[in-house]
């Protein structure tokens, strides 16, 4: 029978120590790629709103106690929100304030310099209600030319016409419609004609001023520019 020496025995031996040493290096190297340490991993992850849609809590289980913190916002790439456990816990249940009703949020759980998410995508729930609208109303510009609005006359309230003789002086004139919006009638607004007024007949007291003269002409061009 062959005999073994003491070289090759050592040899045999440091070839097993290498061997077992590769083997728990690639399994350190590969938990530390993966970024999951099986201790503080969060477990059993809920997210659930409130009925007003204005609050939720994210809760979840360690098997060590760690101090979680919760990072949200409402897209992907902005979590600039956090809430954090105020003590260590193997319970965590973090309550999320000020949300707004019908909107999706997206979070991931930070412990210490450990992240983690829903495979590499932050974890989403959305809370209860409706979305409320924070659009500014587009205010509506007047077109040349188009025909403006008619005011509607409040209840009760006389629509004044330049073919009534408030004024009961016998004439039906410009100032029946002053006698009237004296009165508290409402003068609706005209769709501006399509054609230019003929300035040199005046009919209407288009400065107001109770009387139809010169200045009244003077006023009309100026408007005809």
């Amino acid at each position: 029978m062959k005999k073994i020496n003491l070289k090759t025995i050592v040899i045999i031996v440091v070839m097993l120590v290498v061997i077992v040493l590769g083997v728990v290096a690639v399994t350190q190297a590969k938990i530390f790629i993966s970024g999951a340490t099986s201790d503080v991993e969060p477990n059993n992850v809920v997210a659930a709103s409130s009925e007003d849609g204005k609050s939720a809590t994210i809760a979840w289980t360690s098997e060590k106690e760690s101090i979680g913190k919760i990072e949200y916002g409402t897209t992907a790439a902005s979590l600039v929100l956090m809430m954090a456990d105020s003590v260590a816990t193997t319970n965590h249940s973090l309550v999320l304030n000020q949300l707004r009703p019908g909107t999706n949020y997206y979070y991931r759980i930070r412990v210490g310099d450990e992240v983690f998410d829903d495979g590499g995508m932050p974890f989403i729930f959305k809370t209860k209600g409706e979305m409320v609208s924070t659009a500014t109303p587009v205010p509506t510009t007047a077109v040349a030319g188009a025909p403006l609005a008619t005011v509607s006359p409040a209840p009760n309230k006389t629509v004044c016409d330049t073919k009534t003789d408030y004024n009961k002086d016998g004439v039906t004139n410009s100032l029946d419609i002053i006698t009237c919006k004296n009165q508290g009638g409402i003068v609706p607004t005209q769709a501006p004609s399509a054609s230019k007024i003929d300035c040199t007949k005046i009919i209407s007291d288009y400065n107001s001023d109770g009387v139809v003269n010169s200045l009244d002409r003077i006023n009309c061009l100026q408007s005809q520019r």
